[in-house]
């Protein structure tokens, strides 16, 4: 796993100790962060926020979400 890691990453990180990653989990978030940012739906009550890239729409995406939320599929009856 740590063949993997981009040279912007090369942190080290000690899988023996942390075995789940977590710190490889929170350097990539940030590295992800970088290129955009989150942006609140409004009107929602749960304070829900979506990532919106910089070169994306953030009205656009908003929309996709919410169909995406309001027409979901009945799994059960």
């Amino acid at each position: 796993m740590k063949e993997n890691i981009p040279t912007a990453l090369s942190i080290k990180i000690d899988l023996e100790n942390n075995p789940k990653g977590t710190e490889l989990k929170v350097i990539q978030q940030k590295e992800r962060e970088k290129c955009g940012r989150y942006v609140a739906i409004p009107g929602d009550k749960t304070h829900t926020r979506i990532f919106v890239r910089n070169n994306e729409d953030p009205e656009k995406k908003i929309a996709a979400y919410l169909e995406r939320v309001n027409n979901k599929v009945k799994m059960w009856n």
